[in-house]
């Protein structure tokens, strides 16, 4: 992990390392680039009080659990795969840095609502928070992207992430067959392993592909015709 002040004029770019979501990578919004050190860092569980289950860098996980909770009200839910052409994705007001840097995820999930609220266990935002409002906050520099940085939003209905997803952790293991972050108490979900059809951004996988601003108008349209919170 590599602090340093945020410059909010400058252009971003993405360390120089592959990165998965066993790890965080931690950067300013500055036109160098940042090397990332060996040892994963560790990410601060949410303290808004809520009792979802909830295991950092479990995100897809954490997201099929909230999908079921009776907490976030009645209609469609959906599951959101964040991720962008280049494999990383600089997001900010993440709990898994200090605040103000930009935490780079190769990929990140949350849940939409039908009310056009996220859920994102991991932000500094608020649970819920408006999906526009998480949207401009999440992605500051949204203007300032080159394209292959651009996050896209694999949207999911909550329903059929629930009966199909399976993950059997494999993403999270080092080579040697250790884990690169503690799992989860809870037993893996599903049978075999299909985490790669929901990261990828090929138009054929599950649900569709919408990019930053389609997601933005869709969000804004849905928020006017629900009923206020």
């Amino acid at each position: 992990m590599v602090p340093c002040a945020v410059d909010p004029g400058a252009q971003p770019t993405v360390p120089t390392r592959t990165l998965r979501h066993s790890r965080i990578e931690v950067a300013a919004m500055v036109s160098t680039d940042v090397s990332i050190p060996d040892s994963p860092a560790t990410a601060q569980p949410p303290a808004d009080g809520h009792r979802f289950r909830y295991q950092p860098f479990f995100c897809e996980e954490n997201a099929w659990w909230l999908c079921a909770e009776p907490a976030l009200g009645d209609g469609p839910r959906a599951v959101l795969f964040v991720s962008s052409a280049r494999g990383a994705c600089p997001l900010a007001a993440q709990r898994a840095v200090p605040p103000g840097m930009l935490c780079w995820w190769d990929y990140h999930v949350v849940v939409l609502d039908a009310l056009a609220r996220i859920w994102d266990l991991d932000t500094r935002l608020g649970l819920p928070v408006s999906a526009a409002d998480w949207l401009h906050q999440t992605f500051p520099s949204i203007e300032r992207l080159p394209a292959d940085l651009m996050p896209w939003f694999r949207l999911v209905p909550a329903a059929a992430y629930r009966a199909q997803f399976a993950s059997d952790r494999s993403h999270m293991r080092t080579a040697g067959g250790g884990w690169c972050q503690p799992p989860p108490a809870w037993p893996p979900i599903g049978a075999g392993m299909n985490l790669a059809h929901y990261q990828s951004l090929a138009p054929n996988g599950p649900g569709e592909i919408l990019s930053w601003r389609e997601l933005l108008a869709r969000v804004s349209a849905e928020r006017g015709a629900s009923p206020q919170p």
